[in-house]
């Protein structure tokens, strides 16, 4: 192809040419300037995100329920957002708003979009309400299943549920199976020997 051959198949097409290195121009910048919203949005629901862990420890519980809160509602696509639901759902537990908590940590189950282990936690964590609310069936339906990096506590827990419904030895089986997963070393088998001798077996 000739120079005035290419001069005048870019002169027939430039209008196209033109359309398309705009449509890449306005794609690249939409793309780096939500990128640098992202971010922004994140550095902070991370200041808040401290500022909430401070209040919790100050015992300032409504202006840590506040900004828990705005985590959730303003920040719900970071992982500050979950993170939140489970001190908001803590200070539920603490002030005896079992519906509130369980509601809390459900929405987090429930949220596919939230880290696998989070929604984990989230299912250790209602599982433990439901023990201590002696609703160790519910308990033990949502046990089921365990991400194998929560295997020790999910069994812990069932072992606590089963000792609440008084069926000893399923509590037995359970509290050792989540020795079994740990280290012989590890302090933390002492603690389930005692779960073990309170239900009145020997460890």
């Amino acid at each position: 192809m000739t120079g005035q051959e290419l001069s005048a198949l870019l002169s027939r097409h430039r209008i196209t040419l033109i359309v398309g290195i705009l449509v890449i121009l306005f794609a690249a910048m939409g793309f780096f300037g939500y990128e640098k919203y992202q971010r922004h949005q994140t550095e902070k629901a991370a200041v808040l995100y401290s500022e909430l862990i401070d209040t919790m420890v100050q015992g300032q519980t409504s202006t840590a329920r506040a900004s828990a809160g705005t985590l959730i509602h303003q920040y719900a696509h970071t992982p500050y957002a979950t993170m939140a639901h489970f001190f908001l759902a803590r200070m539920d537990m603490e002030g005896k708003q079992v519906p509130a908590a369980e509601k809390t940590l459900m929405s987090v189950i429930k949220n596919t979009s939230a880290p696998r282990g989070m929604r984990s936690l989230a299912r250790l964590n209602l599982a433990r309400l439901y023990v201590d609310q002696h609703q160790a069936h519910k308990a033990l339906d949502i046990l089921q299943n365990p991400q194998p990096a929560y295997v020790t506590l999910a069994d812990e827990i069932k072992g606590d549920a089963y000792a609440s419904l008084n069926q000893i030895s399923q509590a037995e089986q359970a509290y050792h199976s989540a020795m079994s997963a740990l280290p012989a070393v590890d302090p933390y088998r002492t603690y389930l020997q005692m779960k073990i001798a309170n239900i009145g077996v020997a460890p």
